[in-house]
C-alpha cells in the first residue's frame, strides 16, 4: 500500500476511535478552559473525540496531498506506434 492509503487508514481508525470515545467515556469527567478570568466546563468525551476528529482530517488532507503529489508527477508513457 502506498503512503497516502496507510494515512487514509490511519484518519479512519482515528475517526472510528473518536466515536467509541463520545459513547464509552463516562460524562462525569470534565474539562476546564480557562481564558483569563472566564472559564468554561466541557464533558471530557466532547473535547477527546473533537481533537481525534480534528487529528483525523489533518491526516486524511496529507493523505489526499500525498496522493495528489505522486499522480501529479506520474510520468505516461507516449502511446506505441
Amino acid at each position: 500500500m502506498g503512503t497516502g492509503r496507510v494515512l487514509l487508514v490511519i484518519a479512519e481508525v482515528l475517526a472510528a476511535i473518536a466515536l467509541a470515545v463520545q459513547f464509552l467515556m463516562p460524562i462525569e469527567w470534565i474539562v476546564s478552559i480557562a481564558f483569563g478570568h472566564r472559564s468554561f466546563v466541557l464533558p471530557a468525551r466532547w473535547v477527546v473525540s473533537l481533537l481525534l476528529i480534528s487529528i483525523a482530517g489533518g491526516v486524511s488532507v496529507i493523505a489526499l496531498a500525498s496522493m495528489y503529489w505522486r499522480l501529479a508527477h506520474l510520468t505516461i508513457p507516449p502511446p506505441a506506434q
